[in-house]
């Protein structure tokens, strides 16, 4: 289960390197994975419409949360040449009730590669909490759970959890290229 750190915990400066470091684990993983050179590569934000097929470029739940429950948020299988990195979660809710995530593997999730409980971020001023980067490659099934700690149902679109994730994809795919030095 992995540890995390919140915004309150963290300086400006460590925030940021927690990200980059993502980011440079997320590459590593690509080129790896691949066989293709670092600068085939583009690294940015992940967008929830876009990259993951969910209803709108805002993170929210995409899903009825069952209280006092783990609930499937959503899925999405990834294209062979798209990698993804999560490294954060910041709930922007005004009455926040999820309290953990769990980040599976597969189509109905048949297995966990972790589970991150958040619930203590809640108390921050600034309910943001970073993670060991979670990382999945082309093809895979990403199939996210969130729990409900509240004693009633969550509609979709109730809680503003917005997961931090990067994407690695090849030059084209979405962004055309590096400009020329």
């Amino acid at each position: 289960m992995a540890r995390i750190l919140t915004a309150r915990e963290l300086s400006t400066v460590q925030m940021v390197s927690i990200r980059d470091a993502a980011k440079e684990k997320l590459l590593d993983y690509a080129v790896r994975e691949s066989g293709k050179a670092r600068k085939d590569f583009c690294v940015r934000d992940a967008m929830p419409l876009t990259d993951f097929g969910l209803g709108t470029e805002l993170w929210d739940n995409n899903a009825t949360l069952v209280a006092g429950t783990w609930s499937n948020d959503w899925s999405k299988q990834l294209p062979k040449t798209k990698y993804v990195a999560f490294y954060g979660i910041v709930n922007r809710s005004t009455d926040p009730q999820v309290i953990g995530t769990k980040f599976k593997v597969g189509q109905s999730g048949q297995t966990t590669r972790d589970v991150v409980m958040h619930g203590r971020m809640l108390a921050e001023d600034t309910p943001k909490c970073f993670f060991e980067t979670i990382i999945y490659k082309g093809d895979e099934w990403i199939y996210i759970e969130h729990y409900n700690g509240s004693t009633s149902n969550l509609n979709a679109g109730d809680e503003l959890i917005e997961l931090q994730a990067l994407v690695a994809e090849l030059y084209g795919d979405m962004i055309s290229g590096p400009l020329p030095y």
